[in-house]
């Protein structure tokens, strides 16, 4: 990892160093016990607030440590793959279908890196706990990146007790490793000839990118459903924000076109708050789903990136790390997944 750092000009920091050898150790226990048909679980959950190198430190642990098979899912994409195994038929899931389709998931494996784990609701909670469940009895260790502490997950009261088992599951069976510290790395400029994926994408005023024509309007089919897109041909997918997330899609049809469309444009992006709360959780699943898969993506709005997040939580008077813990907030005193947004919006040119 250290390696990998300086091979990409990279300083690690303090706290992110102390992940490291989280890392390495966590490393070294999956490398002595791979293969073994009764090994005991065990796991490394880091997680810290938005920005602070999470994932590119699970990375480059994941693409360096030599394990096979070894498995890379972001959370959507989980939800995703078992949804569609338990739906792959007509009608219900049968009985036992949740146990063959993590059967799949988890056959063979000898390593399974969870990036970005996060629950919302009951959903989330019952798969995500079968799923840790699994792992324990198997002993199939798990790398788990989150902006969460393990008590903190699922934060909506009304479900939180839903997951009390998968926390202490968590704390007693993983290594817990907070990466502290308080700076946004995706908020540093980036020069342009280093950006890539969804960093070369861009966020600027109407006016400049020349609209679609309205006979180049695509209707696009997913779960039922039919989406009209402004534009789909090889090159390109452009929505309005309107009909991408006031529409019912989800996180799998995000996951299933940025298959299919490396390039996207979001038009008319508004501001969040004068959205349904549907609309804006899409918007967020939107994001976490092109910054994944590395879609150069151009947003289209009057607004500032901030202008269209604004209106969170702020935090008290204390502003400490303790405080932003206790209200699921990030640096900027957004909520998690709100905070998680704009730092990944940080990272498109802006051309305003």
């Amino acid at each position: 990892m250290l390696t990998t750092a300086t091979d990409s000009g990279l300083t690690l920091d303090v706290e992110q160093l102390a992940a490291v050898d989280a890392l390495a150790q966590f490393g070294a226990t999956v490398l002595r016990h791979a293969g073994d048909s009764e090994r005991q679980p065990s796991g490394l959950y880091l997680w810290g607030t938005v920005g602070r190198g999470k994932t590119w430190l699970a990375d480059a642990f994941f693409a360096a440590i030599a394990v096979e098979p070894k498995r890379r899912l972001h959370f959507h994409s989980f939800y995703r793959q078992l949804q569609r195994d338990l739906y792959r038929g007509d009608g219900p899931p049968p009985p036992g279908a949740i146990d063959t389709a993590i059967d799949e998931l988890l056959d063979g494996v000898e390593l399974l890196f969870f990036d970005e784990f996060h629950l919302h609701d009951a959903g989330d909670a019952t798969l995500a706990l079968r799923m840790l469940k699994e792992l324990a009895d198997r002993g199939v260790p798990l790398l788990a990146t989150s902006n969460y502490a393990p008590a903190a997950l699922l934060p909506d009261p009304m479900y939180h007790h839903l997951f009390a088992r998968g926390t202490a599951l968590i704390e007693d069976v993983f290594t817990v490793v907070p990466l502290g510290g308080d700076t946004d790395y995706r908020r540093m400029e980036q020069p342009d000839e280093v950006r890539s994926g969804f960093a070369r994408g861009s966020w600027q005023v109407p006016g400049l990118k020349p609209r679609p024509e309205p006979e180049e309007s695509t209707q696009l089919h997913s779960g039922g459903h039919t989406f009209i897109a402004s534009r789909a041909d090889r090159d390109e997918l452009w929505f309005t924000f309107s009909e991408l997330c006031e529409s019912p899609t989800t996180a799998g049809d995000y996951l299933a076109w940025a298959e299919q469309w490396r390039r996207w444009v979001v038009e008319a992006v508004p501001r969040l708050t004068d959205c349904t709360p549907q609309a804006r959780q899409r918007f967020l699943n939107l994001i976490d789903v092109l910054n994944d898969r590395g879609v150069e993506t151009t947003f289209i709005s009057h607004l500032s990136p901030e202008q269209v997040l604004e209106g969170g939580r702020a935090p008290t008077a204390r502003g400490a790390a303790a405080d932003r813990e206790e209200l699921g907030l990030g640096l900027d005193g957004l909520p998690i997944d709100v905070a998680r947004t704009a730092s990944r919006l940080a990272l498109l040119r802006r051309i305003l």
